[in-house]
């Protein structure tokens, strides 16, 4: 048997438990995971590596762009060709873009031209924003409501809280402690069982394969590899790998498989339940770095070609914007086209002015 093929119970038996259904169904999943995994992994790495010279220098050219565009409405409000309204529109585009691509792209040269129109320096906008992002948010370690629905005052020495304030947090505390002791017992009895099982099949493993006993060289060799895998599968607790390699050495046989114990079924599901949500979250957060290198929604992140056909389409389409951008700059390096945009165009939050001639 190969090393990927499916644990699966039923090759004999007529009819399956609930155990034994549920024990195909978790072992499915698994090898579903460990081949999807890498595969994103790989996606993941592959977009990374295409982005500095696929992506960042289109990227770079359409903020180049648009930077021409930002001193062309400079030049063009410094020639006086439009009336007020139309040079107040031209001033707020400018200084919203300009404030971007300072802020974000690196175009330290616009500098100038924001503080032309805006009234609040650059450098003192920088350096707010700066400072907000330095801010770090921390929460209050509990809060607590008295039977009034009130909060007591946190900043006040405990001993200086009201008697049943004072009572009332030592009963929640005494609580959540018997909670986490509950919790820790039972997690302690669960874990005892789990290894018994995983030890259980290693030992099995480790007394058929350590090759410290063998003098035939060759051989010696082989259960030396053999035995590396089986101690990487013990020491991640991979159950379902410790089984596979029982099977595909020969150690236990299909009869073996189906007839599992309730108890050993009820050990094996819960290991095998554990990996799964180990491995969905590692799936996760996989994912969720492509969704944000590439936008792809990280649910939809299921496959290296879906997510390559969506980078690849990003690429695309900034190709795309850029042969729009430089066919707007075309266009509005004629006053009457710039203004026609600006006739349009209405500032947010302001109300629309009616246009009464240049």
């Amino acid at each position: 048997m190969s090393q990927t093929s499916v644990l699966y119970i039923g090759e004999s038996a007529s009819v399956l438990n609930k155990r034994q259904k549920e024990f195909n169904q978790l072992s499915e999943k698994i090898e579903q995971l460990d081949r999807l995994i890498p595969e994103l992994q790989a996606a993941c790495e592959q977009m990374i590596s295409r982005i500095p010279t696929d992506l960042n220098p289109l990227i770079r050219e359409y903020q180049t762009y648009r930077a021409e565009i930002v001193l062309l409405m400079d030049r063009t409000y410094s020639g006086d060709l439009f009336r007020k309204a139309y040079q107040t529109k031209l001033a707020y585009l400018i200084t919203e873009s300009a404030l971007d691509l300072i802020s974000n792209h690196g175009f330290a040269e616009l500098k100038p031209v924001f503080n032309k129109y805006s009234e609040v320096d650059i450098e003192t906008i920088l350096a707010q924003e700066r400072a907000v992002d330095g801010q770090k948010i921390t929460d209050p370690a509990f809060l607590l409501e008295d039977e009034a629905g009130k909060e007591p005052d946190l900043n006040r020495p405990f001993h200086e809280l009201p008697v049943e304030d004072q009572q009332r947090i030592r009963e929640e505390q005494r609580n959540e402690r018997v909670r986490q002791q509950i919790a820790e017992g039972k997690e302690r009895k669960d874990m005892q069982k789990i290894t018994k099982s995983v030890r259980n099949v290693y030992m099995d493993l480790v007394k058929a394969f350590h090759p410290d006993r063998e003098k035939d060289e060759t051989e010696k060799l082989r259960k030396t590899e053999i035995m590396q895998r089986v101690t990487q599968a013990y020491q991640e607790n991979n159950m379902l790998q410790l089984l596979k390699l029982q099977i595909e050495f020969e150690r236990i046989d299909q009869d073996h498989l189906e007839n599992l114990t309730k108890n050993q079924l009820n050990y094996y599901n819960k290991i095998l339940r554990q990996q799964v949500e180990d491995l969905e979250t590692e799936k996760e957060k996989i994912q969720k770095e492509i969704s944000a290198i590439c936008g792809l929604p990280y649910q939809h992140a299921n496959s290296l070609t879906t997510v390559i056909v969506k980078f690849n389409t990003n690429v695309n389409e900034m190709k795309t914007e850029i042969k729009n951008i430089k066919n707007l700059l075309k266009h509005w390096k004629v006053p009457s086209q710039l203004k026609a945009y600006l006739k349009t165009y209405q500032i947010p939050n302001q109300p629309f002015e009616e246009d009464e001639g240049q």
